[in-house]
């Protein structure tokens, strides 16, 4: 149908932005030794937490300037690149941290597929063990989900909140490097860090409404079938980390509360929740 051919058009056109994000990421990554050494003589000399507080900064500008309605007066493209820097600025803050805490990720002496055996079996599956489970390994995945998705206010709204309380800590140890401006909202973080729990919690409940929201997109014209799929795998690595699967444990009980009245009525539904939870939990040994 003519509806059909009109979902499919956009659909096809993404594929192919994703093809070329996914060939820059890969140069990016291969070529990154001549990069650094191209760009060592130009950058200052920053620390991997400094490196950290200034990629959280772009997130949070970039955000924000998505947020402006600057497309009201034909800046469309601005708004569109900003969108895209806030998750690069994420993929690469996050990519930075990991790299400091467990070392780059190890690749293959050559491009075999016995080396690449090899390397699973060796060293790149206890690294990934390591990381895997980080927070940073986390949003890394999380960001590169949404790189070749339709824009989401709302996933961009859950990297800001984090980026947001990355750049406070860090300016409530270094009050230098905030300047000006953090004197200014330094009385609102003093605020919104006295709710912390709470502000946590209700950042694991966006989090899981998005998956609902992309969820029951599968049935618009604007379905995203594989951003549905990776972001419920997110989730629930989500759910099986160390500190972020107590906070998701909480929302997804707290979802469980509001729904419990819909399962007296349709208890057909308890069967493909029951089988949902089983997913969620980690492997057994």
């Amino acid at each position: 149908s003519s509806a059909d051919a009109r979902t499919e058009a956009p659909n096809k056109q993404r594929g192919g932005i994703a093809m070329w994000w996914l060939a820059v990421a890969a140069g990016l990554f291969f070529f990154k030794d001549k990069i650094a050494q191209r760009l060592a003589p130009m950058l200052p000399v920053m620390t991997p937490q400094k490196s950290t507080f200034y990629g959280h900064v772009m997130t949070l500008f970039t955000g924000l300037l998505y947020l402006l309605p600057v497309e009201l007066v034909g800046l469309g493209v601005v708004k569109r690149l900003a969108y895209l820097a806030c998750l690069w600025s994420t993929i690469m803050t996050c990519g930075l941290t990991i790299k400091a805490n467990y070392g780059m990720p190890p690749m293959p002496q050559a491009m075999s597929i016995a080396a690449i055996k090899q390397l699973m079996a060796t060293t790149l599956q206890p690294w990934l063990a390591k990381a895997v489970h980080s927070v940073d390994f986390n949003f890394l995945f999380f960001a590169l989900i949404f790189v070749t998705a339709y824009p989401s206010i709302l996933a961009l709204a859950i990297l800001g909140r984090r980026s947001l309380w990355s750049v406070c800590t860090h300016c409530a140890k270094n009050e230098a490097d905030g300047g000006r401006l953090w004197v200014l909202f330094k009385p609102q973080w003093e605020k919104l860090s006295a709710k912390n729990a709470e502000v946590i919690h209700y950042s694991s409940m966006a989090e899981i409404m998005l998956g609902f929201w992309l969820t029951a997109s599968l049935f618009l014209p604007t379905r995203q079938i594989l951003t549905c799929f990776l972001y419920w795998n997110y989730l629930r690595t989500r759910f099986q980390g160390e500190r972020s699967g107590k906070q998701h444990l909480q929302a997804w009980m707290q979802i469980g509360k509001q729904v419990e009245p819909l399962l007296k009525v349709a208890p057909f539904l308890q069967k493909p929740i029951d089988m949902a939870k089983g997913w969620f939990q980690p492997p057994r040994g």
